[in-house]
């Protein structure tokens, strides 16, 4: 919910049911920029082609970033992954 007030950001596969790793991109940032950044405030994400070029080249892009969820993690976690997501894109763009 928090991530759709991210300008520029895009999340690749949204189909229902799906687990909970978030796939992104933020317009004009290289991922690796956004998790150097997010680091910083302390949220691990993972970035690059992830072991699936055919599928970065499906999808136009050479590299994504990836943010990965379990059940342990808190809304307190989520929250601060939204907000550092958002301090990044302010940073780069």
């Amino acid at each position: 919910e928090g991530l759709r007030g991210i300008n520029g950001l895009t999340v690749h596969g949204e189909a229902p049911g799906k687990g909970a790793v978030l796939t992104f991109s933020l317009e004009g940032a290289h991922p690796h920029d956004i998790a150097q950044l997010l680091d910083r405030y302390g949220v691990a994400i993972r970035a690059g082609h992830h072991c699936a070029q055919p599928l970065m080249d499906h999808l136009g892009v050479t590299a994504t970033a990836r943010a990965s969820f379990a059940i342990y993690n808190t809304d307190t976690e989520v929250d601060a992954f939204i907000e550092a997501l958002a301090k990044a894109r302010k940073m780069l763009l």
